[in-house]
């Protein structure tokens, strides 16, 4: 029973840890109207266009626009299980995108080849260039209990020790390799 708990407690997801993080909570992300021209520095990724979805939540006071960082934006589906996707006109032509069968096919080639319509400000080590001031609809992910919005990538305390350990062996070898080239005088440290 102790080791049943025990186990549970290791192994259960508990918090975020960039490490293992796949921003998979970063994927077609609606942002305030006029909150990308103000951080356009701090864009990391190409952007193809924007969809305005208008309001994204009903408390919110401003419309909300996913910006495509793939060719197509998969937005969802109909009520009739159809796949909604938005595309810019320039890509329809550079895609060479004939029908709904050309959308289909490059949608299930991105989700193969694990291609996501990521935000724009997530960088590739999976770490958000506007944290500090990012929108509410960021702030509050994961803080509504009625909503889908649990990140299933979450790390156990098990795989954070982990990681810690290797990093912390990781660093030991090659501080002991820095010292062993220092004493076979393969380096000279220059103290100026």
């Amino acid at each position: 029973m102790k080791l049943t708990k025990l186990k549970t407690y290791l192994t259960a997801p508990t918090k975020c840890f960039v490490q293992k993080c796949k921003a998979r909570c970063c994927i077609n992300v609606p942002l305030p109207e006029g909150f990308l021209p103000k951080h356009k520095e701090k864009v990391q990724r190409e952007i193809f266009g924007g969809f305005n979805m208008g309001i994204n939540d009903p408390k919110d006071t401003y419309n909300s626009i996913i910006y495509s960082t793939r060719p197509i934006i998969y937005m969802g589906q109909d009520q009739n299980g159809n796949m909604l996707a938005t595309i810019p006109p320039e890509m329809v032509e550079k895609l060479n995108i004939q029908s709904m069968e050309d959308v289909h096919r490059l949608l299930n080639e991105f989700e193969a080849k694990k291609i996501y319509n990521y935000c724009p400000f997530i960088k590739n080590d999976a770490r958000c260039s506007i944290y500090t001031e990012r929108p509410s609809i960021c702030r509050e992910f994961g803080t509504a209990s009625g909503k889908e919005n649990i990140c299933p990538e979450k790390a156990s305390r098990l795989e954070i020790a982990k990681y810690k350990i290797k990093y912390i062996i990781d660093y030991q070898k090659e501080v002991f390799k820095t010292m062993w080239d220092l004493i076979l005088g393969k380096k000279i440290i220059d103290f100026d």
